[in-house]
Parts: structure tokens; C-alpha cells; sequence
């Protein structure tokens, strides 16, 4: 029999992240007369912006890339560019329109900028904070680890110019004696500059539960159901309304919990006329939903390659016209859709400064320190696992098998062994070419540990198969079949990239780009170095985070199966030792040159 885990989500690591909008739920929605859609445009080599009367900026999911991509021209953008970029779109584009910029969180474990610092994020966090937020909050990377948590509330939640405009509805810090505060404010309630409209702002997590002692978080449903929310509504009705902005750590399409589709039929019930804009984050896709025919819901992707834009016309009428763009992370897309003609003209000091700290923190840090050559790229998604072009491939073929167990620790050593881990261990694409400090923690910013357990032969060759289809996992990891597919773009003239597809149709990216493909990747991969003995004893090695999971599976499987006349916990798992899966990688590149 196989059980559902019901450990919390399972994909916040386990899951691999996808690139492109491909795992939504249908809606009972399609482009018509109420939508300002771009399909109309002609292509060219930039996708324009469509202004309305609120516009927003949008980014999420940043994991500490602010010193852009150097080896994808696609994102060679800084985060001191997009500073500038911010300051002159307001001056030469928005106009009298008015502009919202907002943030939905994760900045940590990514990037060396943020996480080879101690605590995590200690100089990231101040260049972060250099754009002015309207509404900014947090994500679960801000809440893994207890002094990120303590860093993101002292450092950005009481900083002075974010004050009010930091939203968490349903998170709370601990403070030092143990009494709970909000993570910043509960709502915002305010006007915007130019037209004078009414914004009742919100911000939820997802049922995130693996928080440390110095964060409360309070399922979405739960929160809603309080004395506070419940005098909120009343306090604003929807006469007091003209946009309610929702925005926070949650997919906007979820098929597996469907929180954000839960939480949108309570809004609606209380606000049944108003707009309502959303923003999400976590799963790491452009993404834009129509969740009815006055509420939308737009996500930006990961890592510092999108900048999402969206904007609502005619809100006081019926039918609003809403659009929606995903701009590429670069400086030819920041200069076209600054109205900026030269760098020059478009760089402000204070962008200029930023780049300047990032430039010198990179070298304080020694992120730049080349360690040998990556002799090809390896892809996580745009090559199927049996291609030795897929990282993961790579890493269960030849790196993983150069991990040797601790010299104090060689008793009881079985003569075959199998090595898992999970794909989300593994963050990005490794690149042919120089491999830095930097690559280490772009490829695997956790410090994982090992432990194993020593099983039949015969059980441990389950484990994989059993985790691979798990449930919850496997609802992330699918294409959704159902969802709006766009054609494969093939035209070679153009450069890879985004070619994503969500309720608009097929033209949200900014720059036309030739698709890229993408293949199913499972939760766990394994490296494996044993013989066809089904009794033969084996050390089944795997990264200690995931042993809750493993261990379900081997009872679950032994329950069916009666392998073996045992129950297995915690006090059956031994450390194994050696290196991390970023120096076992490190230390495979030096051997190559």
C-alpha cells in the first residue's frame, strides 16, 4: 500500500522548479473583450508594455542573484540596474499613472552574494533594501533558519523606509522573551499618488510548517477565520475599495492544496464587485491566472530573470482592461522599456552605487576565485535524464561516486552502497566554463550531511521508485496536460529563453525567444554501485534531510512486503560523513584539470 506523507510540502525541496507556466490548474477563463491582451501586437524584438492606470512592478524569488547572471546574456542585468531601471520608468513611462513595486519574498540560498556571508544574507539584505518597496514580505527561506528570520525582522521589517508597507497576515516573530508580534503589518490600507485609489493590501505564506523558534506561521484558512480579519473587513468594506492587492509566498496555481483558489472564494464572498490583483511566488514560474473576470493573479519567475509587470485600466468600470508582461533581467530590456536611449541616460547614482557595492562585496567574498573548467553545460530540465548533458546524470554517473565515508567511521561498511538525493538539492544549470566560489552555491547553496542505513538489497531498490511516485510531489513535477499549450518556437535567429504560456496566451515575455524544452524530472535520483544479490546488505546513503521520507517509505514498503521482520526510525540511521554535494562537486572539477 502506499501512503500519502503527510509531512509538510513535500516540494519546498524534494520537487524540482520549473521554468515555465506549465503546472496550473484550468480555469473557466479565456481572453475576450475584458482583457487588454498583447496578442494583437505585431512581433518585433521587444513586446511593449501596455500602461493603465495602476501598474506594478513585480519580483519574487530572488535567492541572493543581485550581481546578475555572467554567463547568460539573457539576465546580465544587476540589481543596481534594476534600481535605475525602477527610478526611470517612473520619470519617463508611468507618467500620471500610478506604480506599485512589490516583492513576495525567498532572498536567501542561491547566490554567494547572500549565503556566503555569516549570518546568511547579512550584505544582501541592505542591497536589497535599496529599492523602494511599496508592499514587501517574506518567504519560507526567510524562515528555515532562525537567523535569517531574526536578520529579515531586524534589518527589513523595522527598517524605517519599509514601515507599514511590510505585510504578513499570517506570519508572527517571536520576540527575545517569547511574546509574538506580526511580521510586520497585518494589511495596508492606503491611496495611491496620482489617481487617489483606495488599496486594502494583504499578504499570506503558504501552510508552510517547517518554521524555527522564532517564527509563528498560521495556515491561510486559520488566519482568516480571526477576530482581527473578521473586524478588517468590516472596518473596509467594498465601498471603501477600489483594488484589493493580494500578494505573498503562494502559488497562484495550485492544483495540489488549492489555497490561493480557497482564500480567493473567501475574498470574494466579502468583496463580491471588487478588483482584486494577486501576486505569488515559491514554485519559480512566470505565471499570470484570471481567477474571474475581476480578479488576476500574476508570478515572476526566480533568480533574478524576470521582472513582472502588470497593469489595470477602466478599474472603476465593469470590465477592467488588465495586461500583463514578463520582462528578461537585462539592459537592453530595461533601457527599451525605460524609454532610455544609452546607458548613459539611463544609469542614476543610486543604481550606479548599488552595483558599485556589489562589485566590491563579490571581491570581499572571493566569489570570484576559479577554481577549474566546467568542460560542458549540464541542464536540469532543458535535457532528459538519460542525457549525460542533464545534471543530474552527471552527478549520480561521476560525482556522487567519489563520496567516501569519514575515516573514523569505516565499521560495519557493507561491499555495495546506493546514494540518493533529492533533485531539489540541486538549484541551477551548470555552465561550461570557469567554475567559481560563486558556481558552488548557484549549483547547491545547502550544506547537506549524510546518513545511511543498511538494508536488503532487495528494499533499499524500492526506496527510489516509491519516493519518485509520491503524491504530492509528483502534482508539482507533472506539465499540467490540461493547461493552455503554446507552440514550440524553432526559430534559430532568436536567443533561448522564456516562451511561456498562462491565461493570456503566448506572448507575455517581453523578448521573443526560441522555447526551450523541458523534460519531467523525478523527486529523487540515485547513484548505484551493487550487484543483482536481492539478499545482499547494502548502505543506503542519502542526504539527511530527507530522511523523514525515507524512512515512510521503507515501512510503508516492508509493511506490504514483510522484507524484513523490523520497524525502522531514526535510531536505525547512522552519519555516513564526507563531503557536501557542493564540494563533492568542487573537488570533481579540480580533478578534471
Amino acid at each position: 500500500m502506499v501512503r500519502l506523507l503527510n509531512i509538510e510540502m513535500l516540494a519546498v525541496y524534494i520537487a524540482p522548479l520549473f521554468l515555465s507556466s506549465t503546472l496550473a490548474a484550468v480555469l473557466p477563463f479565456s481572453p475576450d473583450q475584458n482583457i487588454l491582451s498583447t496578442e494583437s501586437h505585431e512581433e518585433s524584438s521587444f513586446r511593449d508594455l501596455q500602461i493603465g492606470q495602476l501598474n506594478f512592478l513585480h519580483t519574487t524569488d530572488t535567492h541572493g542573484w543581485l550581481g546578475s547572471h555572467s554567463n547568460q546574456d539573457n539576465y546580465n542585468a544587476k540589481w543596481g540596474d534594476l534600481v535605475s531601471f525602477v527610478e526611470r520608468f517612473r520619470e519617463n513611462v508611468v507618467g500620471e499613472n500610478d506604480l506599485l513595486l512589490i516583492d513576495t519574498g525567498d532572498k536567501h540560498d542561491g547566490n554567494g552574494l547572500s549565503d556566503a556571508t555569516v549570518p546568511n544574507g547579512l550584505n544582501s539584505t541592505q542591497i536589497f533594501n535599496e529599492l523602494d518597496y511599496d508592499l514587501l514580505t517574506l518567504g519560507n527561506h526567510e524562515l528555515y533558519v532562525e537567523d535569517n528570520t531574526v536578520l529579515e525582522y531586524y534589518e527589513t521589517v523595522l527598517n524605517e523606509k519599509f514601515q507599514g508597507k511590510y505585510v504578513s497576515s499570517n506570519v508572527e516573530f517571536v520576540n527575545d522573551d517569547g511574546s509574538l508580534v506580526p511580521f510586520g503589518s497585518k494589511y495596508r490600507y492606503f491611496k495611491t499618488e496620482k489617481y487617489g485609489l483606495r488599496i486594502l493590501a494583504l499578504s499570506f505564506l503558504f501552510d508552510f510548517r517547517r518554521f524555527n523558534k522564532r517564527a509563528q506561521v498560521t495556515p491561510v484558512l486559520q488566519e482568516i477565520e480571526k477576530k482581527w480579519f473578521q473586524e478588517l473587513t468590516e472596518t473596509y468594506s467594498m465601498e471603501d475599495i477600489d483594488v484589493l492587492v493580494v500578494f505573498g509566498h503562494m502559488p497562484i496555481s495550485d492544483t495540489e492544496n488549492r489555497e490561493i483558489n480557497q482564500l480567493h472564494a473567501k475574498l470574494r464572498h466579502i468583496y463580491p464587485n471588487t478588483v482584486i490583483q494577486y501576486f505569488g511566488a515559491h514554485t519559480h514560474i512566470r505565471d499570470f491566472v484570471a481567477l474571474d473576470n475581476k480578479a488576476y493573479a500574476l508570478q515572476s519567475g526566480r533568480f533574478c530573470e524576470t521582472v513582472g509587470f502588470a497593469s489595470i485600466d477602466d478599474i472603476t468600470k465593469e470590465s477592467p482592461l488588465v495586461s500583463r508582461t514578463y520582462i528578461d533581467f537585462n539592459l537592453n530590456s530595461f533601457l527599451h522599456h525605460s524609454h532610455s536611449n544609452s546607458i548613459k541616460e539611463f544609469e542614476t547614482d543610486r543604481g550606479t552605487e548599488v552595483n558599485e557595492r556589489i562589485h566590491e562585496l563579490r571581491k570581499e567574498l572571493n566569489l570570484t576565485t576559479k577554481f577549474g573548467n566546467v568542460p560542458s553545460s549540464f541542464y536540469m530540465y532543458n535535457k532528459p535524464l538519460s542525457s549525460p548533458h542533464n545534471i543530474y546524470n552527471f552527478l549520480t554517473k561521476r560525482v556522487l561516486p567519489t563520496l567516501k565515508r569519514d575515516s573514523d567511521n569505516t565499521a560495519d561498511v557493507a561491499s555495495t552502497r546506493i546514494i540518493m538525493i533529492n533533485t531539489g538539492a540541486i538549484r541551477y544549470d551548470l555552465y561550461e566554463g570557469p567554475f567559481t566560489s560563486d558556481t558552488e552555491y548557484t549549483i547547491s547553496p545547502f550544506s547537506n550531511t549524510w546518513n545511511y542505513i543498511q538494508l536488503p538489497m532487495a528494499l533499499a531498490m524500492q526506496v527510489e521508485s516509491y519516493l519518485n511516485g509520491m503524491e504530492p510531489i509528483m502534482t508539482l513535477n507533472l506539465p499540467g496536460e490540461q493547461r493552455r499549450q503554446c507552440p514550440l518556437i524553432e526559430d534559430k535567429t532568436l536567443s533561448r529563453g522564456y516562451t511561456t504560456s498562462d491565461d493570456l496566451g503566448c506572448k507575455g515575455d517581453d523578448t521573443p525567444h526560441r522555447s526551450e524544452r523541458q523534460y519531467r524530472i523525478p523527486n529523487v535520483v540515485q547513484s548505484i554501485e551493487s550487484t543483482n544479490n536481492a539478499d545482499e546488505l547494502v548502505d543506503f546513503v542519502y542526504c539527511s534531510f530527507i530522511q523523514p521520507f525515507v524512512l515512510e517509505a521503507l515501512n510503508d514498503l516492508n509493511e506490504d512486503q514483510n522484507i524484513v521482520d523490523h520497524t525502522f526510525d531514526d535510531k536505525d540511521c547512522k552519519i555516513y560523513g564526507g563531503l557536501s554535494i557542493k564540494d563533492l562537486l568542487r573537488e570533481y572539477i579540480i580533478s578534471l584539470n
